[in-house]
């Protein structure tokens, strides 16, 4: 009988490829079994048995789900502002973040392993797997998307920094060993490879060419090397300009859905191509999109009869039959429904200032309250831009370590925590947890993060400003009024904003706040901006585990994009490190030193990417690497170029509320990585969107607070 793993408070549980082992050895070996709708399809003759759907006991994916064994059938049913996608349907791409964020792991892939010297990565596919539709995955899937997209440099004229050498710049190399196994090569070691979430956008989040795995037998249509003839009736049909910009569009998985409206085949057949006039997208989660159109009131996702996990008993997933988003008129709208229990399921809309209003109405609602820690450490933390030369004064006063280390004392951490995150976060810098390799010590945690009114304005007076009007505020030096700053952010961040613009009028700086979406829409902080305020949900925790961390300066949407985009284009574009410039000075009139960035006074961001660059060919545990990591955050809270707010508030990804019927869902998960939907089922199998004014009959309403919330 299978018993599921106890999770202790607050740790994240194992990752799955440990629990069940490299080829399920760990497992007894069961018949499989099936959801009475896909017994009725395969009576129908429109799929495939079991034991032909799914990949033998060696290669099959075993998810042990977090409560106990599912019952099969009923419909998810989630109400919120937005959409659901094809892209919140759990597991599905070739490889998964681990529970804690740190690591990537072997899901589509059963294997993924590296030499000792960090050079070498093997990968191994489960065989016998098959696509949404049926067609059956093989390793042409692997290497079309390698070669054809991946490599081919009219789509992908450059490859993401993960993915090419750490020295030599190279970018991978691949090899096709049999039908089972491929190897990726770098010129260096590479450890980061094995641990960017990165990787998970390029396993397919959006489709090919980012990805490992391609349905190849779609997608070949719209590549030129494969069908060249069809191409401009297709580009015409698309309204596109070129194949590049059109297999862009075909490939995203949030953009097309329904059923092909040709048959497809279910033996492989390498010259198959599919020419039905309905485009979609075959996937490997455990839902299909039915119906994903933006905007549309209802979206509708559909058990995939292919998925290819089952549970440690052989029931394959997933247990529910399909999952039905309700678009609301705003988030006010989808959360009040949801209080109403009329969600079953969200993790989305939700604000942590709002969570005593969650919990008043759980038991009325038959829900729980959940909190899925990150590790991170940085629930509200901004970015202050060194590269603002649009008014000559603020952006030295930007530049100069003393304004923003005042600015730093200025924020009452402490009375926004209880105001904004109802007294559950933890004021400090952005800094990992303890438990985490890379936690720089209490004191570079709460360096400068202390509420010091006086101390801040002593040192901006210390910088010769003055309020010689008695307004309140500083005056600037050119006689143009106060010192005046903008931070612009959408909702979830927007009382953030608002609480430090009442802050820092505190402390003599004035600031003009905004609703809106920062940067224009792009993933950078524009040299027209002062700041971006971001949750480092993605990877912070482990700085080489993601692209989209935010303390090292890798790429344009890291604080300082020209200095970003240097270090990720390898000096091709963005910001050299010419040094000295008066353009880029300090308040002091000091300039950054030879050989560093014009923008980077202290140097601290070029020495930041230094080590950036040598920790990738160090293994995550090994003693330099650990050295390098700590100082890296240690760096930040002395400069505080980022300022952290709160951690372990459960904001903007964290919390999320489930009916008490719902089970597997697990108590705690990093926001960096999507837990398998797969594993959510019903209590008896009853769900709530057929069965109006249904309750949970075993179990009742619990709180992340409560001290049974981890039994």
């Amino acid at each position: 009988m299978y018993m599921p793993e106890r999770v202790a408070p607050g740790s994240y549980g194992r990752p799955f490829h440990i629990i069940s082992g490299t080829s399920n050895e760990n497992f007894p070996q069961v018949p499989y079994k099936e959801s009475p709708m896909s017994a009725a399809a395969v009576a129908a003759g429109t799929i495939l048995p079991v034991d032909e759907r799914l990949p033998n006991w060696e290669n099959v994916f075993i998810l042990p789900p977090g409560d106990e064994i599912g019952v099969y059938g009923g419909s998810l049913r989630t109400t919120r502002a937005g959409n659901i996608t094809q892209t919140d349907m759990g597991m599905g791409y070739g490889l998964e973040m681990s529970p804690d964020g740190l690591l990537l792991v072997p899901s589509v892939f059963r294997v993924f392993e590296a030499t000792e010297d960090g050079r070498e990565f093997t990968f191994k596919m489960r065989n016998g797997a098959r696509w949404s539709d049926g067609y059956p995955h093989t390793m042409e899937d692997i290497r079309f998307a390698l070669e054809d997209l991946m490599l081919n440099k009219e789509l992908m004229p450059g490859l993401p920094p993960v993915l090419k050498s750490p020295i030599t710049g190279n970018d991978m190399r691949v090899q096709f060993i049999d039908d089972s196994t491929f190897k990726v090569f770098y010129d260096d070691p590479n450890f980061s490879f094995m641990e960017s979430s990165a990787m998970n956008i390029y396993s397919g989040i959006k489709g090919c060419p980012r990805c490992f795995i391609s349905p190849s037998h779609i997608q070949k249509r719209y590549h030129i090397k494969f069908n060249a003839a069809e191409i401009p009736a297709i580009l015409e049909a698309n309204n596109q300009p070129n194949w590049v910009k059109n297999f862009s569009f075909i490939r995203n998985v949030r953009g097309f859905d329904g059923l092909p409206s040709e048959p497809i085949p279910t033996e492989f057949d390498i010259n198959y191509m599919y020419k039905g006039e309905n485009h979609y997208n075959p996937v490997f989660g455990g839902f299909w999109a039915r119906s994903q159109e933006s905007g549309a009131e209802v979206t509708e996702f559909e058990r995939n009869h292919y998925h290819p996990a089952i549970d440690p008993e052989g029931n394959q997933l997933p247990y529910m039959d399909e999952w039905i988003g309700i678009r609301t008129e705003n988030r006010e709208v989808g959360i009040f429904r949801t209080m109403n229990g009329e969600s079953d399921w969200s993790r989305w809309d939700l604000q942590t200032a709002e969570m005593p209003l969650y919990l008043a109405n759980s038991e009325k609602g038959d829900y729980s309250v959940i909190k899925h820690d990150s590790p991170d450490g940085s629930d509200s933390s901004f970015v202050v831009n060194q590269e603002f030369t649009k008014d000559a004064e603020l952006g030295h006063l930007l530049r100069t370590e003393d304004f923003r280390i005042a600015l730093s004392m200025g924020w009452n951490r402490d009375g926004m925590n209880q105001s904004l995150a109802a007294g559950l976060g933890t004021p400090q810098n952005m800094m990992p947890h303890p438990s985490t390799p890379y936690f720089a010590g209490e004191d570079a945690r709460t360096m400068h993060a202390g509420h010091d009114i006086e101390g801040a304005r002593a040192i901006i007076e210390s910088m010769g400003y003055s309020d010689a009007d008695g307004d309140g505020y500083y005056d600037s030096k050119t006689g143009d009024g106060p010192i005046t700053l903008f931070f612009q952010m959408p909702a979830s961040y927007y009382p953030f904003i608002e609480w430090l613009q009442s802050d820092w009028a505190q402390i003599g700086i004035k600031m003009d706040v905004q609703e809106g979406a920062p940067y224009a829409g792009q993933r950078k902080v524009d040299p027209d901006e002062y700041f971006e305020m971001f949750s480092s949900t993605e990877g912070g925790s482990n700085p080489w585990s993601s692209g989209n961390q935010r303390l090292v300066n890798i790429a344009l949407h890291n604080g300082s994009p020209a200095i970003g985009q240097y270090f990720a284009t390898r000096g091709e574009e963005g910001m050299p490190p010419t040094g000295p410039d008066p353009k880029y000075q300090d308040i002091y009139g000091t300039m950054a030193p030879d050989g560093t960035y014009p923008a980077d006074i202290s140097g601290d961001m070029l020495m930041i990417q230094e080590q950036y660059a040598e920790g990738q060919v160090h293994s995550m545990l090994s003693p330099r690497r650990v050295e390098l990591g700590k100082s890296m955050f240690r760096t930040n809270a002395e400069n505080q170029m980022k300022i952290g707010g709160l951690a372990y508030a459960g904001l903007f990804r964290s919390l999320k509320i489930k009916r008490n019927n719902m089970r597997n869902v697990p108590k705690n998960w990093s926001p960096a990585g999507g837990h398998p939907m797969e594993w959510f089922y019903f209590e008896d199998g009853i769900d709530n969107l057929n069965h109006p004014g249904n309750r949970s009959k075993r179990y009742s309403s619990v709180s992340f607070l409560d001290p049974s919330y981890w039994d």
